[in-house]
């Protein structure tokens, strides 16, 4: 259904001009993820039950969890169409969004569980694999993200390069 939303919107998007001409496929990517981001964050709003069955019962203050999330999905969307140089920072929060809430889609798939009123979910397996291509999309939707994700990466290593060779120097004292 998200895969389905994204689509149409990019063609809308790409079909109706913006103040400066025709969008980009980037661009409208963009304001694809964005709608589809806010509408996502709404229904978790409306109609939080089906999503807090996502999550198993160990979890605590669920319909809180789905709440918050539902906020945050919300702001994502926002950011992403919001005219912003923070742009990809935000596609990066949102991929690690995408990424920390695919655990739930793997219970909801491993465990069987029927969610109710939400369409797609009688197929949680086929709900896996899309989790990549919203995260795909994400890149694709804001140039330069990637490279950053690649850089902050790089750079993690390299910190953690560093403190690892310093803890071995300091046993070998």
């Amino acid at each position: 259904m998200v895969l389905a939303f994204l689509a149409g919107t990019y063609v809308l998007a790409r079909l109706v001009p913006s103040r400066r001409g025709r969008r980009s496929s980037p661009d409208a990517a963009r304001a694809a993820m964005a709608t589809a981001m806010a509408a996502a964050g709404a229904s978790h709003l409306a109609d939080p039950q089906p999503f807090v069955q996502h999550l198993p019962e160990f979890v605590p203050a669920r319909e809180r969890v789905i709440l918050g999330t539902g906020l945050l999905e919300m702001l994502l969307g926002a950011g992403l169409a919001a005219p912003t140089r923070r742009r990809r920072e935000i596609a990066l929060a949102l991929a690690a969004y995408l990424l920390a809430v695919f655990p739930a889609n793997v219970y909801v798939a491993v465990a069987g569980v029927r969610i109710e009123g939400l369409p797609g979910a009688s197929h949680p397996w086929l709900r896996l694999p899309l989790q990549a291509v919203y995260v795909a999309w994400t890149f694709w939707a804001v140039p330069g993200a990637w490279e950053l994700m690649l850089d902050r990466a790089r750079r993690l290593r390299n910190v953690l390069s560093d403190r690892q060779h310093a803890g071995r120097a300091a046993m070998a004292r």
